[in-house]
């Protein structure tokens, strides 16, 4: 039965009462361009959501300021590609080793309360670093010291904030809820990337760091107002019984092959295609292409503008059927474009590499939310969290990734190293297919 929205008024669905409160009173046409943009944003429908999305972009805003000037920091003080993969290293290991431990915290207590806990501690961290980068005493050692830190803070948000979405959309729309999640970090890409561009090209490479600290104050206000009934949890029993929700959730992860299958996807996916953000593409911009810093933000705006186009067509298309082969080929595409980007950088022709990097945002922003909401579906609401968590461990390998990447492209190039990770998506997408046969058929 399809839900509809009215005002003040209360869902309710089998099994008992729904506190999602719908806030849109419009009677739209299901043809037709209207049609398509109140299916496409169907859950704006819903305030807690809207609550929780401008959190969420609000956040995402801070956190590409900082994902396009922390690597051209450590560029401007290295000039070291092996560093810039060491210090993703550094602040995605702390996320391994407590992502899964983020999961039970996310199962055993109030999610909001987790989320603003979270915000506040990266605002503070985010006003000691910035006094550090505007005052000129920012060291190499301090980046990795900061790096660390956000990484154990943030391994908290994610587990609870997407554990939050099925509290707050019916079932039907938690594919909807994710793609526009994704589809708001690619805005924020934008308008991130264009920001600290101009910031860094007009007032330096401080400006960003400032920018940061105002922009988390709204994100904790939006997180405040967040009124999302709590779920079910036994609440916190002590270390013993955490550790034993912690060994509950793995052993979930393994036995549910849906769980596993899309785990191992991301595995490769982290490994190999994040790589391309956080160290080949400063390394194409600054030591391929030539372009500058602003260039370089330029570059990851067109990346996230294909990724808004690529959000809003899963949201719209919002699938319940063969998302297992429609995520393996988004893979696959993936990988291709990674090794096309590469090719025509190295031959200098950056128009078309900007045109490739746009249709590597569509590709990597319709994956993400795919294999979230496949994995949020999966479990129960009370594992929800822990199964975001299990996900920390293919995080470990974005790190490892990272490393890996840096150190290859010093020794054999940027160009070449790109093009055996592009290989290696691909790779992961076809094994799968052939030697896993539940992921073809994820209902």
């Amino acid at each position: 039965m399809e839900h509809r929205p009215e005002e003040s008024t209360t869902l309710r669905e089998a099994g008992g009462k729904d506190n999602r409160q719908v806030i849109n009173t419009t009677e739209v046409d299901s043809g037709g361009l209207k049609g398509t943009l109140k299916n496409t944003f169907a859950s704006t429908a819903y305030r807690e959501f809207n609550w929780l999305w401008l959190g969420q972009m609000s956040h995402a805003f801070a956190l590409w300021l900082e994902q396009i000037a922390r690597p051209l920091l450590i560029l401007a003080l290295t000039d070291s590609a092996t560093q810039l993969g060491l210090v993703i290293l550094t602040r995605t290991i702390p996320a391994v080793v407590l992502g899964l431990v983020a999961g039970v915290i996310a199962d055993n207590f109030n999610r909001r309360m987790v989320l603003i806990v979270t915000k506040v501690i990266v605002f503070g961290l985010s006003v000691v670093f910035a006094i550090l980068v505007v005052t000129g005493w920012v060291e190499v050692w301090h980046i990795y010291f900061f790096s660390f830190l956000r990484g154990a803070t943030m391994a908290f948000d994610q587990p609870a904030r997407r554990a939050m979405i099925p509290s707050i959309v019916p079932a039907h729309l938690v594919t909807n809820a994710m793609a526009l999640s994704t589809g708001s970090m690619q805005v924020m890409r934008i308008a991130g990337a264009a920001t600290a561009g101009f910031l860094m090209d007009s007032f330096g490479l401080a400006a960003p760091f400032v920018a940061i600290v105002i922009i988390y104050i709204f994100a904790i206000f939006f997180t405040w107002k967040l009124n999302v009934p709590d779920h079910q949890r036994s609440g916190y029993q002590g270390a013993r019984r955490m550790g034993g929700d912690l060994i509950e959730g793995l052993q979930f992860a393994w036995r549910t092959p849906t769980v596993k299958g899309v785990l191992i996807i991301a595995l490769g996916y982290f490994t190999f295609g994040m790589a391309f953000m956080q160290v080949f593409a400063p390394l194409f911009a600054v030591d391929v292409l030539d372009i500058g810093y602003q260039g370089f933000g330029f570059m990851i705006s067109l990346m996230g503008a294909g990724g808004v186009v690529g959000a809003l067509i899963l949201a719209s298309a919002n699938p319940s059927k063969g998302r297992g082969n429609l995520m393996l080929g988004l893979l696959v595409v993936f990988g291709l474009l990674l090794t096309i980007f590469a090719t025509v950088a190295s031959l200098n022709l950056v128009v078309v590499a900007f045109a490739v990097v746009a249709i590597i945002g569509m590709a990597q922003s319709a994956f993400f939310p795919l294999i979230n909401s496949i994995l949020i579906e999966a479990a129960p609401d009370h594992m929800r969290g822990r199964v975001m968590g299990v996900m920390s461990l293919d995080r470990a390998m974005m790190a490892f990734g990272g490393a890996a990447a840096g150190i290859l492209a010093d020794r054999i190039g940027v160009e070449i190293s790109q093009i055996i990770f592009g290989i290696a998506c691909i790779l992961t997408a076809v094994g799968m297919f052939t030697f896993y046969p539940p992921l073809r058929h994820i209902k």
